[in-house]
């Protein structure tokens, strides 16, 4: 960690400072170095919650850890979420325990990171109130809760979006594009996605080609969105160069597409 940083933590939290080198700070330290294995995810986890280093870790911390492990969460899921998501694994042990109980029962694996994204997802009243309200939003949309429950396993944080992001993705899929709210259900990673940087140039070329009839309309949201920029390129503008050459000017926003 540099020493800027270091600054601007302990400035923001001056806690550390009262507590004892040798009993409490160094036997953290150690604790998570058994766990983490390196000094990169330790200083991870203290970014996230300085109160890793400053807590009894018998009191949550450890139970919680071996709660986990008992119902077979891998130590590669483990460290994911002590290294990015430490708050989850300091939340009272009793609670915790009822969201691994609830995640169980959603069907996640515990094999797999979504379980702990999960976990994170529902731990703390605050966490819970954003879920609450995705949930609330995602029904605006039409979602039933099978559709927002099968959504939630495939990636859990989208239980954890402002409203106003679901809502500007939705509505741009949705009403300006035309596609199925369902059809976000089976991928809702791409409400993660910038609109202006990648959402909306895509579009614009997919709408150029929809015009055109170059492309078959049924085309799917993972397929336009998901890969990468180099594939997206050699799929959807290199390959329709002569029928729609000016669709590399589309997609870098030079060139209306309503011209084209």
């Amino acid at each position: 960690m540099s020493r800027s940083h270091l600054a601007r933590t302990l400035a923001s939290d001056p806690t550390l400072l009262t507590r004892s080198l040798e009993n409490q700070i160094i036997p953290s330290y150690d604790f998570l170095k058994t766990i983490l294995r390196s000094d990169e995810k330790i200083v991870s986890a203290f970014k996230r919650t300085t109160w890793i280093f400053l807590e009894d870790h018998s009191k949550n911390l450890i139970p919680n850890l071996e709660l986990l492990r008992k119902v077979g969460v891998p130590h590669s899921c483990i460290s994911l979420l002590l290294t990015h998501f430490p708050e989850a694994l300091m939340e009272s042990h009793g609670e915790f325990s009822e969201n691994v109980e609830e995640v169980r029962k959603m069907g996640f694996d515990p094999n797999k990171s979504t379980f702990v994204l999960a976990v994170h997802a529902l731990c703390g009243k605050c966490n819970r109130s954003i879920w609450e309200r995705c949930y609330e939003v995602y029904t605006r949309w039409g979602w039933t809760k099978d559709d927002i429950l099968s959504a939630f396993r495939k990636h859990p944080h989208c239980m954890m979006l402002s409203e106003k992001k679901i809502m500007k993705g939705m509505d741009f899929f949705v009403n300006k594009m035309g596609w199925p709210s369902k059809e976000i259900v089976h991928c809702p990673v791409i409400l993660f996605l910038s609109l202006e940087k990648r959402i909306i140039p895509r579009c614009k070329v997919i709408q150029v080609l929809w015009s055109k009839g170059l492309i078959k309309k049924d085309i799917s949201l993972n397929t336009v969105l998901l890969p990468v920029e180099k594939r997206y390129l050699e799929r959807f503008v290199t390959k329709f160069e002569e029928q729609a050459p000016q669709l590399l000017s589309v997609y870098e926003e030079k060139v209306d597409p309503e011209g084209v």
